[in-house]
This record gives structure tokens, C-alpha cells and sequence, in this order.
């Protein structure tokens, strides 16, 4: 997994006056797991991220995997 993390994308509720745009993909989520070049965040950590990035996996839980370069920031509580 090198620089990989998996995250768990927060659901998407952008309105734009009003209006409901489902294909626009959630840039939030929590981190399930790194791999061991990752050095800036570990599992349980909430981040923001740019939401075009990654590899979306679609199983009985959806994951995505995103390079760690693709992280914009660490939110806090």
C-alpha cells in the first residue's frame, strides 16, 4: 500500500441554491487504514481531501484509496 490511504467518504449533501446535485462526490471522510509510507495521518483521523482523487472500492462497505499527497487537511473536532 506505500503511500495509500483507505478512507471511508463522508455522504455527499451539496445544495447549490436549492437544488440537490448527487454527482457531486464528498471531499470529507474518515481514515480507515495507511500504508507504511504514510506519515502524516493514521486510522480514526477525519481529513478533507480532493474529491476527484482515488480508487473507489464498492463491496459490503464502500472504501476509497488515495494517495497521501491527495490529503489537503487534517479537520478537528
Amino acid at each position: 500500500m506505500h503511500d495509500w490511504v483507505v478512507i471511508e467518504r463522508d455522504t455527499a449533501k451539496t445544495e447549490e441554491q436549492g437544488f440537490f446535485i448527487p454527482s457531486s462526490p464528498s471531499n470529507k471522510g474518515k481514515v480507515l487504514a495507511v500504508g507504511p509510507l504514510v506519515k502524516e495521518v493514521e486510522p480514526g483521523d477525519r481529513i478533507r481531501f480532493n474529491p476527484y482523487a482515488g480508487l473507489v472500492v464498492i463491496g459490503q462497505r464502500s472504501a476509497t484509496f488515495i494517495h497521501e499527497a491527495d490529503i489537503v487537511g487534517i479537520l478537528t473536532v
